[in-house]
């Protein structure tokens, strides 16, 4: 996706598109800010922006200073993810020219085979692009190695990390790349690309943006109904949690609220199934602690604003509080691989 085809983000993508037109782009460049805001968008078209076969440049009145053209060869199969020197590297999914992993947890062994092809000339590009995707899952063998890398970065090949969790790197890795921050979308931002790419009715894109706190790929989720079902969990334990007299039948109430788990399910899957959980139970604490403390701050989960005051009466605003400290520990034991099980006990029995 070419720079003006990303909503949001401006001052980001005109710092990018400016060093990309002076030449003077760090050979490792990490992306940081929250979950679902595009970060990916962006550094595809850094990767469009540097190897497009008819570069548009920015006149005096144009703040992107160079862009792709979004339509020749090179920007067509970057979309399509078709190009052979632009290599996305994921924890999970797949895709053409993405090494992928079925762990959510990216090894070292992944990253052996794009070092390999980093050592030569590009196949086609001017630049070989290397994405690492939720380079927070790179485990402390993989990130050791991309350090070494990165110390004598090849000549021919552009790094791009992108993370939600920049405090998982190695110091010294995020030491070595330049960081572009993103912040959260507006809510404005968020309907315009839900309806450019869901073609869904404008109220329900509105309401889904409204209560995505910030992020598009929460909004995709609502849009989608997927979120519903994370959400009816979330409400169902901490109307149990809120009720509970004991540890005994507070750890009891955990049992639902962790993920079923299949013969086709793997543990990375479980994980991230609790994790969309935890973050429907953080957006609840969020709005109890506004009806407890009585503001008019409007709420994420209005539609569901009964249930959200029933629980609120339960919770004091040091509770809550609390809770949501808790809550986001255990969001991170999650992305840390913790058990599903055993982070869903330990939350159970803190709140």
């Amino acid at each position: 996706m070419a720079f003006r085809q990303v909503i949001g983000h401006r001052t980001a993508l005109e710092l990018a598109a400016r060093a990309l037109a002076r030449g003077s782009l760090p050979p490792s460049l990490l992306l940081t800010g929250p979950e679902g805001i595009g970060k990916g968008l962006v550094a595809q078209g850094i990767a469009q922006a540097m190897n497009c076969l008819n570069p548009r440049i920015g006149s005096e009145s144009d703040t992107i200073a160079i862009d792709g053209c979004g339509s020749c060869s090179v920007c067509s199969r970057i979309d399509r993810g078709a190009f052979p020197d632009f290599i996305v590297v994921k924890p999970t999914e797949t895709g053409s020219k993405t090494i992928e992993s079925e762990t959510g947890v990216i090894k070292i062994d992944q990253l052996r085979s794009v070092f390999d092809q980093a050592a030569y000339r590009p196949f086609e590009a001017k630049r070989r692009v290397v994405v690492i995707d939720q380079a927070e899952k790179m485990d402390a063998h993989a990130q050791s190695a991309f350090l070494k890398n990165l110390e004598e970065p090849p000549t021919s090949t552009q790094f791009i990390l992108v993370t939600s969790r920049p405090d998982m790197l190695l110091g010294t890795v995020r030491s070595r790349c330049p960081r572009l921050r993103f912040g959260f979308l507006a809510v404005d931002e968020i309907v315009e690309i839900l309806l450019a790419t869901e073609g869904r009715e404008e109220k329900l894109c509105r309401a889904a943006a409204a209560t995505s706190g910030g992020s598009v790929g929460r909004a995709l989720k609502i849009a989608t109904g997927e979120f519903s079902t994370s959400r009816d969990a979330a409400l169902k334990f901490l109307d149990v949690i809120s009720s509970a007299r004991d540890v005994r039948a507070k750890v009891s109430g955990a049992k639902a609220f962790v993920p079923a788990t299949g013969k086709r399910r793997t543990p990375a899957a479980d994980r991230q199934e609790l994790r969309l959980r935890l973050e429907s139970v953080s957006a609840l604490l969020r709005d109890i602690e506004a009806v407890t403390a009585g503001t008019s701050i409007p709420l994420v989960n209005a539609d569901v604003s009964g249930k959200v005051r029933k629980i609120a009466k339960e919770f004091s605003g040091v509770r809550s509080r609390l809770a949501f400290s808790i809550v986001h520990q255990a969001i991170d034991a999650v992305d840390r691989n913790g058990s599903a099980k055993v982070v869903a006990d330990w939350v159970a029995s803190r709140l």
